[in-house]
């Protein structure tokens, strides 16, 4: 039968693999042992990109999703699996793409403690009125009135989207520990807005085009004790509990006196930091999100903390302080070969490098490790369901 296809193995993106007339098949939403017929999305001289047009046959353990939008949404791709056999792929994926470097660390896997509605974040896109995410491997639009791996109080506002008239554009919805909500639209359309509605929403804020025009555009947020102030485009992770997790491990792996914090972002790991450390400094590129940390230091009354804004490559040269512990949590595209040389010249004794893409986080480890030794790696589990993860490195100097 033509366009058929038994699942040997997965890729890292989540795929199902299989082989047919000398290809290479990917197909999403599949595990090892399914069968399945199969609709081409892209095909090549040596592999074909595809989706599922049926199942044939089955994993035994294979799961029916908790969501209905998943064989459509481009969003998670894992929820055909148990949640426990989501964080084995997880960790055998991220051993895989080490080993190919020459590291074979000690790997600990952190769970999330909610593996649904943990998402303290939703991204919407609105395309002719209609409100949702993108197929996958597409920019069709698929509507949702509920998103199941986010936090129930964001899920409650997409009807209010409704109300506002948006025929095209993006609405950002995050909310805090208390949900509270903040509300981040960008559109070129004139929308309407139900202000006697709000407080009831508990929405601290709506930002149109940048500009805020409903309450304030930021909040609080609280993670271990901690306060953080937060702007509606200020990085800030998106699972509270693995954020909580996250600052336990900076803070058993904080060395010496003086830390240098690269892409500090609004400021949380600075502070977790400076409360074993003497002296931090830390670099970021948003001046929101520096003005957010400046006022986060001041809030948790920790003034040992400088915060500097500009690029990390170009500013980086400014720290005279002899380094102990370099932290690092770049964008998704890493490090450049500038900030690389230059954490290499400082010679800090140890270094904590944080990633949520594990391929890049490969490739810029692999600058250190002639020098460093990889203690150990953690492995968050900040995106269930999804073949992202969240990835902690812990490299001593030799």
């Amino acid at each position: 039968m033509k366009n058929v296809v038994v699942i040997e193995k997965m890729d890292h993106m989540g795929n199902g693999i299989g082989f047919i007339n000398g290809k290479t098949v990917f197909v999403s939403k599949t595990i090892p042992g399914d069968k399945v017929i199969f609709e081409v999305i892209k095909e090549t001289k040596t592999y074909i990109k595809a989706k599922v047009k049926k199942f044939i046959e089955r994993k035994e353990d294979a799961l029916s999703a908790f969501c209905p939008y998943y064989y459509k949404c481009g969003g998670c791709q894992l929820q055909n699996m148990e949640y426990e056999k989501t964080l084995e792929y997880k960790k055998e994926r991220v051993k895989n793409i080490l080993n190919r470097v020459g590291i074979t660390p000690v790997i600990e896997v952190i769970k999330n403690e909610n593996d649904k509605n943990y998402r303290n974040k939703i991204e919407l896109k609105v395309s002719d009125g209609i409100i949702g995410f993108y197929e996958e491997g597409t920019h069709n639009i698929i509507e949702i009135d509920n998103c199941h791996i986010t936090i129930a109080c964001i899920n409650t506002f997409i009807d209010d989207i409704k109300k506002m008239n948006i025929k095209n554009g993006d609405v950002t919805i995050r909310c805090n520990y208390n949900d509270e909500l903040l509300i981040s639209i960008k559109t070129e359309d004139d929308i309407i807005l139900n202000k006697e509605d709000y407080p009831n929403k508990k929405v601290v804020g709506i930002i149109l085009n940048d500009k805020c025009i409903y309450g304030d555009n930021k909040f609080i947020d609280i993670i271990n004790n901690t306060f953080f102030e937060v702007a509606y485009d200020a990085f800030f992770q998106v699972n509270s509990y693995i954020n909580s997790k996250l600052f336990a491990i900076i803070n058993d792996n904080v060395k010496g006196k003086n830390v240098l914090d690269l892409y500090s972002g609004v400021g949380t790991l600075s502070i977790v930091a400076s409360k074993n450390a003497n002296k931090v400094y830390g670099i970021e590129v948003i001046p929101s999100a520096v003005v957010n940390a400046l006022k986060n230091a001041k809030m948790n009354k920790r003034d040992n903390i400088d915060f500097i804004l500009g690029k990390v490559e170009d500013k980086i040269h400014l720290i005279k302080d002899k380094i102990d512990t370099v932290i690092i949590d770049p964008p998704r595209k890493g490090l450049d070969q500038r900030t690389i040389s230059k954490i290499l010249e400082i010679k800090p004794e140890s270094i904590i490098y944080i990633s949520c893409e594990t391929q890049k986080l490969s490739e810029d480890l692999k600058s250190f490790i002639d020098n460093y030794n990889v203690k150990k790696v953690y492995i968050l589990d900040m995106f269930s369901y999804t073949y992202h993860c969240e990835s902690v490195c812990i490299l001593e100097r030799r």
